[in-house]
C-alpha cells in the first residue's frame, strides 16, 4: 500500500492512499488537479517512507523506485 502525504493549497494535510503501484501511477498518468508545484510530504510504501520532494518529480522517481524494488 502507498499513502501520500502533501499541504493543498489552503495548507491543510491531505492524505490519499493507494493499493498498489498500478492504481498510484494511474493517479498520476491522468487529469491531475494538483499542480507540479505540490510539496509531497512524505509518500510511503508500505509503511516505509520513500520519497519528500515536489510532485512533478514524483512519477520519474516511481518508475525508478518500481524498477529496483
Amino acid at each position: 500500500m502507498y499513502q501520500l502525504n502533501y499541504k493543498d493549497s489552503y495548507q491543510v494535510d491531505r492524505v490519499l492512499e493507494y493499493e498498489d503501484y498500478d492504481a498510484l501511477m494511474l493517479s498520476l498518468s491522468g487529469c491531475v488537479t494538483l499542480p507540479d508545484t505540490t510539496l509531497i510530504t512524505s509518500l510511503t510504501h508500505n509503511g516505509v517512507e520513500i520519497y519528500q520532494g515536489l510532485l512533478g518529480n514524483l512519477y520519474r522517481f516511481l518508475i525508478t523506485y518500481h524498477e529496483n524494488n
